[in-house]
């Protein structure tokens, strides 16, 4: 139990009681459509008013990366953002 995340409020996590601070921290069962309401609405919103913007998904091997930008694209509450 040491090692497992605990989040406090939406842009920090605890881990064996050292706070890790983000801009943001979602939580597993956050929808793909608030991920994409909180990070990429914006984004999307200049780039079609021809801006220019970049969405970039980091982070290690099967943390989530290609679900959350891709989700299932037949499945509209699954979709990625």
């Amino acid at each position: 139990d040491k090692y497992i995340a605990k989040f406090q409020g939406e842009d920090t996590v605890m881990i064996a009681s050292k706070p890790y601070a983000f801009d943001r921290v979602f939580q597993s069962s956050t929808s793909q459509e608030q991920v994409y309401n909180d990070c990429a609405k914006k984004i999307v919103k200049d780039v079609l008013e021809g801006y220019n913007g970049t969405i970039f998904a980091y982070g290690q091997t099967s943390s989530g990366k290609t679900h959350t930008m891709e989700g299932k694209l037949h499945d509209p509450e699954g979709m990625g953002i």
